[in-house]
């Protein structure tokens, strides 16, 4: 062999062995992933993400006690404690954090500007400051929103034809930069339905008892579920208290309708969560989150509960009826 041929040889082994030591480390590499939630691990939110996070993450080739943990973190609907679980996912290290809806978000945010963030159901994320734009979210947070105006209007719009006679609509949820940046949308739908809405807001599960008698004592017709995850500690109270005093129910979030609520209207559960794992599986693999574009919900779920229906003495129209994904009965 000559001393050129071998000179060539030798480059072209050697960069083959390189390839091969990289590619072995990238599969003995051991990822970490952090998982902020305000719900608590017992709620419904929080066993559909301990059942379909995982699975979502093993089918781009990242598997729990493999190549992969996921530290759970959980504020049981304490807001307060986000920022420190925060920084507890920070000091690990993790490699990304996950975090489902805007006060994680937020905290996570605050915590580091280093570590990516994929943000999972984030609201309004332009308008509360989360990203700078859609298309292009800047600094290291990225991932899925969850509602739009027309969302809203559209929850609102079906509402009214489950309950023509309704003028006066209860909206229950947390008061939050959220909160406030959903309002406008919703007060535009309710207004050109010929309907006004009262905000009942809750800041922490303690006060979840006194805004349902303010509910109770204002003759509303109807009720919009915002939800969070502090109201979701008291899931059972706020379904007894529906169905005592009759009243017509819409939610924004998924499982309200089999929890005992009259409809919910929500993006699809399995979506969200396979997309949040198709970003992970993007930045551990060299993308940026700066450059990674928010994506918005495309599969949306009409779930109707029957049985509520009849309990409540509320008859849904066939045109409702037959855009159900799910009729509960």
């Amino acid at each position: 062999m000559s001393s050129i041929r071998r000179r060539k040889f030798l480059i072209v082994a050697g960069t083959l062995l390189a390839s091969s030591i990289v590619d072995g480390q990238r599969a003995e590499k051991r990822w970490r992933i952090g998982f902020l939630s305000l719900d608590t691990a017992a709620s419904e939110a929080g066993r559909q993400a301990r059942e379909l996070f995982p699975p979502a993450l093993a089918k781009l080739g990242y598997r729990e006690g493999s190549n992969l943990d996921i530290e759970w973190r959980w504020a049981d609907g304490k807001s307060g404690d986000l920022p420190e679980l925060a920084a507890g996912l920070v000091r690990l290290p993790v490699d990304i954090i996950v975090a489902r809806t805007n006060a994680p978000i937020v905290a996570a945010k605050n915590a580091t500007r280093s570590i990516p963030i994929v943000m999972l159901n984030g609201n309004f994320p332009v308008e509360t400051g989360l990203v700078e734009s859609l298309a292009h979210p800047g600094g290291n947070v990225t991932g899925t929103s969850y509602i739009s105006p027309e969302t809203l209007a559209k929850q609102m719009q079906m509402l009214k034809e489950i309950v023509p006679r309704a003028r006066r609509v209860a909206i229950l949820g947390v008061d939050d930069r959220t909160a406030q940046t959903m309002r406008a949308s919703l007060n535009d739908a309710a207004e050109s339905l010929g309907m006004t809405v009262r905000y009942y807001d809750v800041q922490s599960p303690e006060r979840i008892t006194d805004e349902l008698e303010k509910i109770a004592a204002s003759g509303t017709d109807a009720l919009f579920y915002r939800g969070s995850p502090v109201l979701r500690t008291r899931t059972d109270q706020i379904m007894a208290f529906l169905q005592h005093r009759k009243l017509a129910s819409i939610a924004i979030i998924p499982t309200f309708a089999e929890a005992g609520g009259l409809v919910h209207y929500a993006p699809d559960v399995q979506e969200y969560y396979d997309r949040t794992a198709s970003y992970v599986d993007r930045i551990l693999k060299g993308a940026r989150a700066a450059d990674l574009p928010i994506q918005q919900p495309t599969k949306f779920e009409l779930v109707i509960n029957l049985k509520t229906a009849k309990a409540i003495g509320i008859t849904i129209p066939p045109a409702i009826l037959v855009r159900a994904d799910k009729v509960i009965e």
